[in-house]
């Protein structure tokens, strides 16, 4: 497949800026992961007694459409990978933008089950999926020594989002009632978002006479490229730390999207009021701040695999702890955990991929493994659903829950990192 990467561009913004473009790269990026905020499963959540009164059906019914629309919307995620890599985050991210502000705005415009499945499904695809693809890919090609901090950096987006849209979604209820705050949340993401990917989102740093990092002499091959082993799709899936990395990441998201999904009426159940379970997704907020930059200084350092034991077992703790909150600053230190732990998730997820295989074909490998990473949210909050549905409690899921990120969390310590010449060729 031929790539963008042939040929060299001239853009008037990349020279006429002072300092090292990658930097604005970083800003644009980071201002479109908190645009993709209203697909974010913490502001669908806000909506679930919504649509439990609108279309009368059970909270479980309402986690599986999500989850399904979920699901759904992971399985086109390599198109978008394939796309990314053949035309550039620069014009991918004006096609994403348009289809989410458009499907962000229509779930105001559903009527019934089947509407609303189809605009969740657009949502989540448009926005949690491919705008997340393309905007880490471009921050990705702009940076390789500095990619952690970088990455670490741009997931404080992940915590505006927080501090942002569930709030903003409450207010917009009480004042427009909640088809009119989806209306609201899909304009401004086309007014903010269409702007700012149009003028700034520029792609690979050699197309500018540039090298990642802004560093003026680095080792290049024969055509001109940053040397870096890089993998194919295809190779990358014959080296163990590709399942591992991927299935580690899935359950992360899996389990986060439950708790996320669920939490006002995980404090509820617990004796706590509403109004805690929206504040504290600002404690959820601070301390994915500091998830994001403590992880992304750590990856640059520090083994990849032993980190992602350590937040895997952290996610093992949290499982446990929110069985046991009686008070709001125990339901507080439990939204701080899970803040941790989703900081980050998303420096690991944005950072390892590039790391171990690459640039040349990153959009397909993270392609490949966002089928997992966003497909396995569709599965967190449906068991909690009906755990609750059926049980009274959601400790049963809960608990089986916890199987997961301790058995992957010691598998983890026995991987390593993948080698070329250790690959079988047909």
């Amino acid at each position: 497949m031929d790539t963008i990467y042939n040929s060299t561009k001239s853009s008037w913004l990349v020279k006429a800026t002072p300092f090292f473009y990658g930097w604005v790269i970083l800003a644009a990026g980071t201002i479109g992961v908190i645009i993709m905020g209203p697909s974010q499963t913490f502001t669908v959540g806000v909506f679930i007694d919504s649509f439990i009164q609108a279309f009368g059906i059970s909270r479980a019914n309402v986690s599986l459409i999500y989850g399904l629309a979920t699901l759904g919307g992971s399985l086109l995620l390599p198109v978008t990978g394939r796309l990314v890599d053949r035309y550039g985050a620069s014009r991918m991210i004006i096609f994403v933008t348009l289809g989410l502000g458009l499907s962000v705005a229509g779930i105001g415009l559903t009527q019934g089950v089947v509407s609303l499945f189809v605009g969740l499904l657009a949502v989540r695809y448009f926005g949690f999926g491919s705008m997340q693809l393309v905007v880490n890919n471009a921050i990705a090609q702009w940076f390789i020594r500095r990619r952690g901090m970088v990455m670490g950096i741009a997931g404080l987006s992940l915590a505006a989002g927080l501090m942002i849209y569930p709030v903003l979604a409450e207010f917009l209820i009480n004042r427009v009632d909640w088809r009119g705050a989806w209306f609201v949340l899909g304009l401004s993401v086309l007014l903010i978002m269409l702007p700012v990917g149009w003028f700034f989102i520029k792609d690979k740093p050699e197309q500018y006479g540039l090298h990642p990092d802004g560093d003026p002499d680095v080792l290049t091959d024969s055509l001109g490229q940053v040397s870096e082993e890089n993998w194919t799709l295809a190779e990358a899936r014959q080296t163990g730390a590709f399942w591992i990395f991927a299935a580690a990441l899935s359950v992360m998201t899996m389990i986060m999207a439950g708790l996320v999904f669920h939490q006002i009426s995980l404090f509820e159940v617990r004796g706590l009021s509403r109004e805690t379970g929206v504040i504290a997704f600002n404690i959820m907020a601070i301390c994915s701040i500091i998830g994001n930059l403590g992880m992304g200084a750590l990856l640059d350092r520090y083994s990849a695999r032993l980190l992602l034991s350590g937040v895997l077992f952290l996610l093992a703790t949290t499982l446990v702890w929110v069985q046991f909150i009686t008070t709001p600053l125990q339901g507080f230190l439990f939204s701080g955990m899970v803040g941790l732990v989703s900081g980050s998730f998303r420096v690991m997820d944005s950072v390892v991929w590039a790391k171990y295989y690459g640039r040349l074909h990153l959009g397909s490998i993270k392609g490949a493994t966002m089928i997992g990473v966003i497909g396995a949210t569709s599965l967190g909050p449906y068991p909690l659903g009906f755990s609750y549905d059926h049980f009274g409690s959601y400790g049963p899921a809960l608990n089986s829950f916890l199987v997961l990120p301790l058995l992957i969390g010691i598998v983890t310590f026995f991987i390593k990192r993948p080698e070329k010449q250790n690959l079988t060729h047909s």
